[in-house]
């Protein structure tokens, strides 16, 4: 089996992770222990033993999908942590914003050290709170927001500096 992608995933406001694998029957997702068969073809969806036709809408980094009756809303969680953290710029050490939204809580100031994974600030949108993680160890070297402030997609949020530099 060839995996060919691994996600975690929020869908209808439950966290997965999930997998592609390729079989030489056709694909296979994985998901949180289970494992089911799917295939797309002109528009019909079958997922296991259940097929239909799909509508899938994009958003942002949200999709919505249609299949069966059912309405579905799902978000690369891991391609938005990822995107927060500064890393789709490269070696850019400004933490954006993944979407636009509100501050609604800050957990860090100018001059403070934090490890990787440490929350710097937590966004609304959508309804969705997202904590704003640091990607790396380092210092704030700049809180571009404050609490209860409105800001845009790819909106500079934080900006940090490697640890020993002083801010």
């Amino acid at each position: 089996m060839e995996e060919l992608m691994r996600h975690c995933i929020e869908l209808d406001g439950h966290d997965h992770l999930i997998w592609l694998s390729r079989t030489a029957d056709g694909y296979v997702l994985h998901f949180d222990g289970g494992d089911v068969a799917i295939s797309l073809d002109n528009g019909l969806l079958r997922a296991g033993d259940s097929e239909g036709p799909v509508h899938v809408a994009q958003q942002g980094d949200r999709l919505f999908i249609h299949w069966n009756g059912a309405a579905h809303e799902l978000l690369f969680k891991d391609a938005v942590q990822r995107h927060a953290a500064g890393s789709a710029s490269g070696s850019d050490d400004t933490v954006r914003a993944p979407m636009p939204g509100a501050v609604v809580g800050v957990s860090s100031e100018a001059g403070q050290a934090v490890r990787e994974g440490d929350i710097l600030l937590v966004i609304e949108s959508m309804k969705l709170e997202t904590a704003i993680r640091a990607s790396r160890d380092g210092v704030v070297e700049a809180v571009h927001v404050t609490l209860s402030q409105s800001f845009e997609r790819d909106a500079p949020l934080v900006t940090l500096a490697p640890l020993g530099e002083e801010a």
